[in-house]
Parts: C-alpha cells; structure tokens; sequence
C-alpha cells in the first residue's frame, strides 16, 4: 500500500513540476527563494523530492509574499522535513538564471537539535541527516557546492547557483 501512495505522489509531483515549467516558460518569472543548510553535530539535513536526476538537495523553496527571508527558510525547513531549527547565519546570495525565468536565493544556516519525521508531502519523498563526509549520491549541484562553502568557512558569498 505504502508503495502505491509513493509511486502516486512521485507522478502527481512530476505532473505538477512539467506544468510549473510550462507555466514560467509562459510568464517569465522573476523568483524569490531561500534554501537551508542545517547543521546537527558533523550532520547536515538534506531532502529527496519526488523527482529529478539529482533528487538529493538542501530545504528550501518560494518565498510567499510579504514574508521574511529567514522565516521562509525556517517555514521551508519546517514543511520538508519537520525538523525545528534556529537561524544562524547568512551563507549567501545565488543567481540562477534558467531557460526563460531568474530566481535569486538566499541560503541561511541553521541548526538543531530535532530529528526528521515521516514525510506526507507530495514534494519531498523523505530527509536525513548525513555526515559531511558521507553524502548520498544524486545531490543537486548547487546544493553540493553551499556545502563544501560552509565547510570552507565561507560567509557572504554572491555567486551562481
């Protein structure tokens, strides 16, 4: 039965993502987004959606309007994997200029102490925490590079996705 849940919320995900797609390919959007690095011990959460050929990423979404940017990621946070985290730091500001719309996002560390739950959403499949020196593969890119970022000590940085 569970099987049969997952495999029905992976098409309506995929269903879901092609006409956003198809939608921003229409309208030429200019986004907003935050993503978040959190931190438990030598751990960081990363979520696997639904979809994709790098599934693995940091938490993140849309801001919704007249939100603040941390509260977006703690929100986001919140929403993909039940963890509670508390703010940190700014990492930095990204570009990501793709086929027909921008989207700029902001990345906040934060840590916890509160573990994942159970996932009851149509975007994200399941959340872990990993050792930073044992990631999973299938990660997005630019969520691998935020992390060797934090890794390295950097703050403030402005660059591509």
């Amino acid at each position: 039965m569970n099987q049969i849940v997952n495999g029905t919320l992976a098409l309506i995900y995929r269903l879901a993502h092609t006409a956003r797609g198809a939608l921003w390919h229409i309208a030429r959007p200019a986004l907003l987004g935050v993503r978040a690095l959190v931190v438990r011990d030598d751990q960081v959460l990363l979520v696997r959606h639904r979809g994709g050929a790098t599934p693995w990423g940091l938490p993140g979404g849309a801001v919704d309007p007249h939100e603040r940017l941390e509260e977006a990621a703690r929100r986001e946070v919140y929403e993909e994997s039940g963890v509670v985290a508390e703010v940190q730091r700014v990492l930095g500001v990204y570009d990501a200029f793709h086929f027909n719309y921008v989207n700029y996002i902001v990345v906040f560390v934060f840590t916890t102490r509160s573990a994942p739950v159970a996932s009851r959403s149509i975007e994200i499949a399941e959340a872990h925490f990993f050792p930073f020196g044992d990631l999973p593969d299938g990660i997005d890119p630019g969520s691998r590079r935020r992390i060797e970022e934090y890794l390295a000590g950097a703050a403030g940085v402005s660059a591509w996705w």
